[in-house]
């Protein structure tokens, strides 16, 4: 984990993404609702949480577990007026909350992964009030028979895919309504891998373990060549939902 923290630090994005996907969000999710606050698991350095804070007036509580990325986050909010509006936590995502709390909104963008969207749902409705909305994105497949090289690769990564419509039939189990549903485009992909692709060149030889640096290469390029030749078969996925 310290050589990939080490890998990112300086680049923008974590997971795919773009200030447009972002925003659409937002906007699907706050049609016709005016939220007072949210919290947003998986936060990082605060990419999503100063477009929140830009785009609503909520007050926004920020979660993650790395301190260096909240400091960031901290400092940003800071520096943009946002300092009395973005509260930040350093905590797991699934960690149990204090009865009563409540949010008009859960946010997580590209982390769910990290607790499962199952437990995530779980944990997360109690959070919301009713008519809150959850905005979760995921990494879903977009067809019903996926090639079995890139099948086999997700499952040693420990990663188990849904299907698209398998998520949307989840959230009901749960107690979500779906609102909405739309596909990362691959220029959000592009964003994530190409700044990656160029620091590798270099981080290698710069990083102090180098054996650890060149493992953790080795695994950025196996994913990004999995995505090269079967990124029509998976992607990120944002669900909007409400209770």
């Amino acid at each position: 984990m310290d050589a990939i923290i080490d890998l990112f630090e300086g680049l923008e994005r974590m997971s795919p993404g773009s200030v447009a996907t972002t925003c659409q969000a937002i906007a699907r999710a706050t049609q016709g609702r005016t939220w007072r606050s949210l919290v947003e698991f998986g936060c990082g350095r605060g990419i999503s949480t100063m477009l929140l804070a830009e785009e609503t007036f909520a007050k926004i509580t920020a979660i993650d577990t790395c301190g260096a990325f909240l400091q960031q986050l901290q400092v940003e909010a800071a520096s943009r007026g946002y300092a009395d509006r973005v509260h930040i936590r350093q905590q797991s995502m699934d960690t149990t909350w204090p009865r009563g709390t409540s949010f008009d909104a859960v946010w997580c963008e590209g982390s769910v992964y990290s607790i499962g969207l199952e437990n995530a749902l779980r944990l997360w409705h109690p959070l919301l009030r009713p008519g809150g909305v959850l905005a979760v994105s995921d990494l879903v497949w977009l067809t019903d028979s996926p090639d079995a090289e890139v099948d086999a690769y997700w499952k040693r990564e420990g990663v188990a895919l849904r299907s698209r419509g398998e998520v949307e039939q989840l959230l009901p189990e749960h107690g979500f309504r779906l609102l909405s549903s739309f596909v990362f485009p691959d220029s959000d992909w592009q964003n994530y891998y190409g700044p990656i692709s160029e620091r590798l060149a270099t981080w290698v030889d710069s990083y102090a373990d180098r054996k650890e640096a060149e493992l953790v290469a080795a695994a950025f390029e196996e994913e990004m060549a999995m995505y090269s030749r079967f990124g029509q078969q998976y992607g990120y996925v944002f669900f909007l939902a409400e209770v």
